[in-house]
């Protein structure tokens, strides 16, 4: 049985470490935040954190890294504590993270000079499904590799699937990324009509919920808007953040759109709204 690893106990990283753990998988983890997992439903059931990335490296044969942006990633392979630093051959290290394809390139260039190969997988969940196993995975990898993980994806999604070659897997989830933030900017226009006409958000979020299969883009923005008020203080914090990881995606998007020579005009309404979108949240 192959062992796995998890860098990063966030939402998705945290989802992945739990399900894994499930499924009996031995497993090694590691978070700047020793009680991380804790915040999560079964969080118990992760081991304690590693000491640092290279241990996780010399107790793990597939490594997830579900960290925030290509600065994270990077700090996560590099350095004496870092992924490559605690290599072995064999070790395959799995970017979740959604960063450019050009970041990604430059990572699988570093990690193949120490005999590591890095597998691109873009994960997305419906709301509250990480931890129950409803992460999907979007893999890019040569389907040898992809086979020899496959065990390691399957506990941990409800699907892993391969989307061609390296980078295949980042490009589609930047494409997802840049129609879900598309999706939230209709929101936003829908609920200043929503306002000027008495019409209650809340109760146009469970509209929209009860006639989807699970919870859209759309539903919780209006979700998020009907809940603003009650958040003690506000989050302005929380909405930064937000809107932080929405900007990082849309530039992958911009990044990928100039790269194949696609003009999208989403893509500066979005820039341009990004405040607004991001009220919610605040």
């Amino acid at each position: 049985m192959l062992r796995a690893g998890v860098v990063g106990l966030g939402q998705m990283g945290g989802g992945a470490a739990i399900c894994l753990a499930r499924a009996g998988r031995p497993l090694s983890v590691y978070d700047i935040d020793p009680k991380a997992a804790l915040r999560w439903e079964d969080g118990h059931l992760v081991p304690p954190v590693a000491a640092n990335c290279a241990e996780v490296a010399r107790n793990a044969d597939v490594v997830i890294v579900l960290v925030v942006d290509a600065r994270q990633v990077w700090s996560v392979l590099e350095g004496p504590d870092g992924l490559l630093a605690g290599a072995h051959p064999g070790l395959v290290i799995v970017i979740g993270s959604t960063i450019s394809l050009d970041e990604l390139t430059k990572m699988r260039e570093v990690a193949a000079a120490a005999g590591v190969t890095i597998v691109d997988c873009g994960v997305t969940s419906p709301p509250g499904g990480h931890t129950r196993k409803r992460i999907v995975g979007i893999v890019g990898a040569e389907p040898e590799v992809f086979e020899r993980i496959r065990e390691v994806l399957d506990d941990f999604t409800q699907a892993a699937l391969l989307m061609g070659g390296p980078g295949a897997g980042m490009a589609a989830k930047i494409v997802r990324n840049m129609m879900f933030y598309a999706t939230w900017l209709a929101a936003c226009e829908a609920a200043k009509l929503a306002e000027k006409a008495g019409v209650d958000i809340a109760k146009m979020a469970t509209i929209n919920a009860l006639s989807e299969a699970d919870a859209s883009g759309p539903t919780m923005w209006l979700r998020s808007l009907a809940a603003r008020e009650t958040i003690p203080g506000g989050a302005t914090a929380v909405r930064d953040h937000v809107q932080g990881v929405m900007l990082k995606d849309i530039d992958a998007a911009d990044d990928l759109a100039r790269h194949l020579g696609v003009e999208l005009s989403v893509i500066d309404l979005i820039r341009n709204a990004a405040g607004e979108i991001t009220a919610p949240w605040a």
